[in-house]
């Protein structure tokens, strides 16, 4: 898909319904702001790169489509981006407050090593989300071409990778929403009366904090 094409979702009536539903989930689990720099892994078109620097966060953004990277720098915000690989960052260990990876990590192998380089690299915490495994999006679009090499994960399954990371987290968040993927009167109404209630929303965000350094 085009870049353009992509950005072009989030401004439907379906696309920034769910989006919004996701922000409101990750920044909701963050609860920080201004002042705080946050490198974001694999951006995109640099959505939600955008979302973060208009809260006032310092944003570093990385991708491996320079294709995507072209299009994001072409949308402005004062971000800064760059062509890089998950897998291994080219950043020395903890360079940011916060590193986030949103339904970036679904497209990685092995996303344990992943995972592993935004805990080296960040000072308080990683900002995840994910594709639930558990969710009625799953059975409805796992083999759509939109959702193609997508990996749809297991909160217990990514609570696993956290804990083995070094040093041990000293606490996951976990939320999750987008129970009904539309924006039909329905799915608002499902969204706001259950969303918070039932585990299978088809967004995970989760929030890994860092130990405080001794």
């Amino acid at each position: 898909m085009e870049p353009a094409e992509y950005e072009a979702w989030y401004h439907t009536a379906r696309g920034k319904w769910i989006a919004g539903v996701e922000w409101d989930l990750l920044i909701g689990i963050l609860q920080r702001g201004a002042g705080n720099t946050l490198l974001e892994v694999g951006c995109g078109t640099g959505y939600f790169s955008r979302r973060f620097s208009e809260i006032g966060l310092d944003v570093t953004a990385l991708d491996p489509d320079q294709e995507a990277l072209a299009y994001a720098r072409q949308q402005g915000g004062g971000i800064h981006y760059l062509q890089a690989n998950a897998l291994s960052l080219p950043f020395a260990s903890d360079s940011f407050d916060y590193v986030g990876a949103i339904t970036s990590l679904c497209f990685v192998k092995p996303p344990e090593q992943a995972l592993q380089e935004m805990w080296r690299v960040t000072r308080q915490g990683v900002l995840l989300g994910l594709l639930n495994k558990h969710s009625l999006l799953y059975w409805q679009k796992r083999h759509s071409p939109s959702y193609a090499g997508a990996r749809w994960d297991r909160i217990t399954s990514v609570k696993v990778w956290a804990k083995a990371l070094e040093p041990e987290p000293s606490h996951i968040s976990v939320s999750n929403g987008v129970v009904m993927a539309g924006s039909d009167k329905l799915s608002r109404l499902v969204e706001r009366t259950l969303g918070k209630l039932l585990p299978f929303g088809a967004f995970i965000a989760m929030y890994i904090e860092k130990p405080a350094a001794k």
